[in-house]
């Protein structure tokens, strides 16, 4: 891999250091207001970033994913470092919580897609899988670190700096782009339609690719299904159990090693031939992981079948990412990749709203069945990747 890819890897990690602070520094805000102001937050940022995806991933294939990024640097640096002004000169409010929000979340949801497509622009195909797992393993570590780190750095400095933290990251983030040029750059469209037309375009694409449209909906499942697992159902599992926040903490920390001792893995060697296949079986083997957690007994059984789950996501991860990104064509590059994202994020809303209201055995018990048909679903079209 080229210099220039890890030039941008490192500044793209360092913005994701400054977003990860930043999270954990809205949510502490927010709560110390209460309950229905953190709800609001997590809203403001959910909600625009769901509704602008699609809309984002035309901008970024008319004007170039690097273009957009730029664009997007530059305002969410901007943004952060005025909120911090803001906060500094009036106090925490629930109303400026969820400006920030409402901003990263709106931002993000132009930034998002073109991200996602940028390795593709600075690496040949063959060596795009090693490529995508370097930058996941790049923001495992950071999401290994950034609890603690995070921690520390609000009790310190509070909201103000952890805004402050965060515009730097991003300035930062716009200088490497800005110095940097990807040697396989896609050229802005000189044609103009409108952004529904643009955006039905990218979905008749997906649609159209049997590989893009198997990924699509397995991807949809997954991410509906064991992204509440870390987030919904382990702290609801501790709680149950009667353990402490740092012990649920270790259980979330066991699921992101798993994931990351895979992607470091394919970093170094690459991937397996049958992408699909490995899916499959890493889906399956999410699934014996979620069910594990359900029955488990102790903290360490349950940190025990967090790293299972954590290991069979990074084989789904690891191997599907690169086979989407690899097979979108170049006009529609962030568009499609939008339409990833937006399976993601959409079905996860329903999916955690539903899960709440079970018990969490039971919650977790669905989670693993439909992770379980997810790999079913794949095994059965082994020719995806």
């Amino acid at each position: 891999m080229n210099r220039a890819y890890f030039g941008w890897l490192a500044g793209s990690t360092l913005s994701v250091f400054g977003d990860t602070a930043l999270f954990f520094a809205l949510g502490w805000a927010a709560t110390g207001i209460g309950a229905h102001v953190a709800a609001l937050v997590l809203t403001g940022f959910t909600l625009p970033r769901a509704g602008l995806l699609l809309v984002g991933g035309v901008l970024g294939d008319r004007i170039g994913p690097r273009r957009l990024l730029l664009g997007c640097s530059a305002i969410v640096g901007s943004c952060c470092l005025l909120l911090a002004l803001a906060v500094s000169a009036r106090g925490v409010s629930a109303g400026l919580l969820v400006a920030t929000a409402v901003v990263v979340g709106t931002v993000d949801s132009f930034a998002l897609p073109a991200a996602g497509v940028l390795p593709r622009l600075f690496v040949t195909d063959d060596q795009l899988p090693r490529a995508m797992a370097l930058r996941t393993s790049a923001a495992q570590i950071v999401t290994l670190a950034g609890g603690p780190v995070s921690g520390v750095l609000v009790a310190t400095v509070g909201l103000v700096g952890a805004l402050v933290l965060d515009g730097l990251t991003f300035a930062v983030e716009f200088a490497v782009l800005l110095v940097l040029r990807p040697p396989y750059d896609v050229a802005p469209r000189s044609e103009r339609r409108s952004i529904a037309r643009d955006a039905l375009d990218g979905l008749r694409v997906a649609a159209g690719d049997p590989v893009l449209r198997v990924i699509l909906g397995v991807v949809a499942l997954v991410a509906a299904f064991v992204l509440p697992v870390t987030s919904l159902c382990v702290p609801l599992l501790a709680r149950s159990h009667g353990w402490a926040a740092g012990q649920a903490g270790l259980v979330v920390a066991g699921s992101v090693a798993g994931g990351l001792l895979v992607t470091a893995l394919v970093a170094r060697f690459g991937t397996f031939a049958r992408a699909g296949i490995v899916g499959g079986v890493g889906c399956l083997c999410a699934a014996v992981g979620i069910a594990g957690l359900a029955v488990a007994p102790t903290v360490a059984v349950a940190i025990g079948a967090a790293v299972v789950q954590g290991i069979g996501v990074g084989f789904f991860t690891s191997h599907l990412a690169p086979v989407f990104v690899r097979h979108a064509p170049r006009s529609h590059l962030t568009r499609l990749q939008s339409l990833l994202s937006f399976a993601q994020t959409v079905p996860l809303i329903a999916s955690t709203n539903a899960l709440a209201t079970l018990r969490v055995q039971h919650a977790l018990a669905v989670a693993a069945g439909a992770t379980a048909v997810a790999g079913v679903a794949l095994l059965r079209r082994a020719d995806a990747g």
